[in-house]
């Protein structure tokens, strides 16, 4: 317990029930992280990554709209759930989604169009409301084809909050 008592906050752990809409924008890379190999026919590219995380929330579970793009063509348009858990000013954000993939000319191939995404994100909140952060995604169609290479993601991402009137 004194370990992590430097650590603890007033609030404390607890999952955010409401507040604003959030816009993400990452920056990283597609097929980096613990995937081989480096070069070849899947090599490591960069990638942009945008996000919309609704204000609206039931029992701390919001919903998220998001569109990832690599260097090599891939693209993903994909929809899902999300929550915040807070510990003073850091942010952790699971997020379950799912979508259409298209790898484009040169792309990676997933095995199929429908794939299921996950991320985690870790975020520093400023006073602002802004969220500087990185994140960590999976996309994958689970083997319900029998092709299901996967990739691996990593961005760092920040976040704007939104003022829509709908918290």
């Amino acid at each position: 317990m004194l370990a992590f008592a430097p650590f603890a906050s007033a609030e404390g752990l607890h999952v955010i029930q409401s507040g604003p809409a959030y816009l993400s924008a990452g920056v990283g890379v597609f097929n980096g992280v613990g995937i081989h190999p480096i070069s070849g026919p899947n090599p490591r590219v960069p990638e942009i990554n945008v996000e919309y995380q609704s204000a609206s929330k039931l029992f701390g579970i919001g919903a998220v709209w998001g569109l990832m793009a690599n260097t090599r063509g891939g693209f993903m348009g994909y929809t899902g759930f999300y929550s915040d858990i807070a510990w003073d000013r850091w942010v952790l954000t699971p997020v379950l989604g799912f979508g259409g993939y298209d790898a484009g000319k040169n792309g990676k191939d997933l095995g199929s169009i429908f794939e299921f995404r996950l991320e985690l994100g870790l975020a520093y909140q400023f006073a602002n409301g802004g969220r500087l952060g990185v994140k960590i995604a999976h996309i994958s169609n689970a083997y319900i084809v029998s092709q299901d290479p996967g990739e691996n993601e990593a961005l760092v991402t920040y976040s704007f909050p939104l003022s829509f009137g709908d918290q």
